[in-house]
């Protein structure tokens, strides 16, 4: 017997955005189906955070559809999107410095779990500090005192408490040391592990192989390659046209 074919949560069809007069966005065609982390590539400027503000609604789409879960999204503000169960964690991190790792959790759990209904297994912080046992030995200590890398952290946890069905993850590996690289990736890989879908943002390919299942490139706003991480790292011409530097 066949195996069902896998589901897709989060489809954009000829996505197109801009700031302003200047168009960034050419019709960007991508699928993630459930349980998958999906990395989308480039160099810097070539659109990546662009696609994952649009899909969010943080950047309003000029063109094309967003379909989650089945339901077009392409014109809803960005905290509807967010009570749909679509989680963003933006590069910037824009945790809350004034506020305990604890505090910042729990800012994140009551902002984003109001309209949900039937998620099972809810997130909790005993579950995110398993994951992330760095932040259960800082969780009385304030935002503004980690490191870069544990900001990181506290932001995908922070997002986690919302119990999003998938997460758009902005440059997870961008500046970080190799030792919070591995943690980093060790988050994705739980992540999965739990049943969420990822679409990651990354110029790292070593990072998006190791967490990744398929991968797309994009330059100048528009797709130019699509498939298996693994294909894409075996793909010199591919590479050198639009990841080296």
């Amino acid at each position: 017997m066949r195996a069902p074919a896998p589901v897709i949560i989060l489809d954009t069809k000829g996505l197109s955005a801009a700031y302003g007069h200047a168009q960034v966005l050419f019709g960007v065609d991508l699928a993630l189906h459930a349980g998958e982390v999906v990395a989308l590539m480039g160099r810097n400027g070539a659109g990546k955070s662009t696609t994952l503000k649009a899909i969010m609604g943080l950047v309003p789409p000029r063109g094309g559809t967003v379909t989650f879960e089945g339901q077009e999204i392409s014109r809803m503000n960005p905290f509807r999107i967010a009570r749909l169960g679509l989680g963003y964690v933006p590069e910037e991190r824009r945790i809350f410095t004034d506020l305990t790792v604890y505090e910042n959790l729990e800012v994140g759990r009551k902002a984003a779990a109001s309209e949900r209904q039937g998620d099972t297994k809810p997130w909790t912080t005993d579950r995110l500090f398993s994951i992330f046992p760095n932040l259960a030995e800082m969780k009385g200590r304030r935002a503004s005192a980690m490191s870069g890398g544990e900001q990181q952290m506290l932001t995908i946890a922070r997002t986690l408490m919302g119990n999003p069905h998938a997460v758009l993850l902005d440059e997870p590996s961008e500046g970080l040391a190799p030792v919070i690289v591995e943690q980093m990736a060790d988050a994705v890989l739980a992540m999965k592990a739990e049943g969420i879908a990822v679409l990651l943002s990354e110029q790292n390919l070593y990072f998006a192989s190791a967490v990744s299942d398929r991968a797309y490139v994009i330059e100048k706003g528009a797709i130019r390659y699509e498939g298996t991480t693994a294909d894409l790292e075996a793909n010199d011409q591919i590479r050198e046209a639009y990841l080296s530097m």
